[in-house]
């Protein structure tokens, strides 16, 4: 065998494991939506609406550090990554060292912090019944506790995704949300305090989730040994890294409280709940996108890390066609039948969360496409700027929306400003992969990508306008949209947005699954 028939089995491997990582991400997708949509039911019959409430109330007092964990997460992932296709294992150790002793100060800092502040803050001026505020107390250390494990796993859920060993990670999560409800129905068969034994019943799973984790990456990565790391370089470019990355993460944390605050300042409460469920939306298909952004971003690094350019374009093109396709999939019956999905969800809608849906919608695509650049620049490590620049552009959505609410623009105005934002700052991120990435191709990314992604969009319309307006039955006309405009992307994706060897490769995967 030759070298180059060695590199092209060495990359079909590869592929195929990407491939079989997203099918194993998204099976984990859709049951822990399907049973965290029956826990919530369970959880609020059995702790009531004042026990939900408060639980949800202390909770998020906690979980405002949440942007930390998921900063320093992918900081840590992506220097495992990168070290594994440098193939640097005495390295490897050290990164895991040193992120270990990175946590745990952080979390010893986050501890007094809470211990202190936070017992005031939730004492003094949260509005909690008198008699459930020794319940929330409990809950305040619960939620403290369960977070500092979520923490302190990091370095070791790291090295399972630097390994791309992506089923442990979907085993260990459905099982911690199967646990969760089981939990949930337990509590409504004692006489204890619900809220209490709730609690302490998912602090006992964060703990048993930690212990998995630390299990498997000390018993099958032998990196993951503790040695002590004198070269302060280690820490300095982890923290560096999580800076920058961390600058990103507030300023979409911004993004979502500032339009929030906009909105109850311009048009009140009403137009506050019709963004709350469109934020629901726009969760729920960052969930989907990042299925596919788990199984893709190691690889990418790695294949960045071994100097296996030709192979990252390759993903780079897959990874972004994946994520399109399949919100385009998701989003265009979103968009046309999103009247007929809030009647049956909420009952009661406002044509105004019907607006703010739909414009969130278009907003995820356009910003879902942000992220296999964003792969590539942290792959670079050249973050800074390219964090400083897009970002400060993403946040001026707040100020340019805040004058046209001044000017007497209409509250839907918010998010036509960020779909525009968006697109700005997609456009510069393109130039800033170009300058830390020349290989990247404008013309390339535009008749590769933009331009089929398009005709699909427009074939596909064409194919579900005519059932969108002939059909009366709510139902019918739902799964007809939905059969029709999966089928015309199917086609138009496999014939139109891959290209022959993406074409063989999807069909050698599938009839390898087939014969299995």
């Amino acid at each position: 065998m030759n070298t180059a028939q060695a590199h092209s089995g060495e990359n079909l491997g590869k592929s195929g494991r990407i491939a079989t990582n997203t099918l194993v991400l998204f099976v984990r997708m859709f049951l822990i939506i399907v049973i965290n949509l029956y826990a919530v039911r369970v959880v609020l019959q059995n702790l009531g609406e004042t026990d939900y409430g408060v639980f949800n109330t202390i909770a998020g007092v906690v979980l405002t550090s949440t942007f930390l964990s998921h900063t320093l997460a992918l900081s840590v992932q992506r220097f495992y990554s990168y070290t594994i296709g440098k193939q640097e294992v005495g390295y490897l150790r050290e990164i895991f060292s040193a992120s270990l002793v990175i946590v745990i100060l952080l979390s010893i800092l986050i501890l007094i912090v809470f211990e202190s502040i936070g017992i005031w803050f939730v004492d003094t001026q949260l509005v909690i019944p008198a008699d459930r505020l020794p319940a929330a107390r409990w809950i305040f250390q619960f939620a403290l506790f369960s977070f500092i494990l979520t923490l302190l796993q990091i370095p070791f859920i790291a090295a399972v995704f630097a390994h791309e060993d992506m089923g442990f990670y979907a085993l260990i999560s459905t099982i911690d949300c199967i646990l969760r409800l089981l939990v949930a129905w337990l509590i409504g068969l004692t006489a204890a305090d619900h809220l209490i034994l709730y609690g302490g019943g998912l602090l006992g799973i964060a703990f048993l989730v930690f212990l998995s984790y630390v299990f498997i990456a000390c018993r099958r990565y032998t990196e993951c040994r503790f040695k002590k790391v004198k070269q302060k370089e280690v820490y300095k470019e982890l923290l560096s890294f999580s800076g920058w990355t961390m600058y990103g993460n507030i300023s979409g944390m911004a993004m979502i409280q500032g339009s929030t605050i906009l909105l109850n300042v311009f048009f009140g409460p009403i137009a506050n709940a019709a963004f709350a469920i469109a934020n629901q939306i726009y969760n729920a298909l960052g969930s989907l996108s990042n299925t596919i952004v788990l199984a893709f971003r190691p690889a990418m690094i790695k294949s960045y890390a071994e100097q296996k350019f030709d192979y990252l374009d390759g993903l780079f093109y897959v990874h972004n066609k994946a994520l399109l396709y399949l919100q385009i999939a998701v989003c265009l019956p979103l968009v046309c039948e999103m009247p007929t999905i809030l009647h049956w969800w909420l009952g009661d809608f406002s044509q105004e969360m019907v607006v703010f849906s739909r414009l969130f919608v278009v907003y995820v695509v356009g910003l879902v496409m942000n992220n296999p650049i964003s792969t590539i620049i942290q792959a670079t490590g050249h973050v800074k700027y390219y964090s400083l620049t897009v970002e400060s552009i993403t946040i001026l959505s707040l100020p340019v929306a805040w004058l046209f609410f001044r000017l007497g623009y209409p509250s839907y105005t918010l998010f036509v400003v960020m779909i525009v934002i968006c697109i700005l700052a997609h456009l510069v991120r393109l130039i800033c992969l170009h300058h830390y990435y020349p290989s990247f191709s404008y013309r390339q990314y535009i008749f590769t990508l933009i331009v089929p992604a398009t005709i699909c969009v427009l074939l596909s319309l064409l194919a579900i306008m005519p059932l969108h307006r002939s059909i009366s039955s709510d139902v019918l006309r739902f799964l007809s949209v939905v059969a029709v405009s999966t089928v015309v992307i199917s086609l138009c994706a496999y014939f139109i947005g891959l290209n022959r060897d993406e074409r063989s490769s999807v069909t050698r995967f599938v009839k390898h699954y087939i014969r299995r």
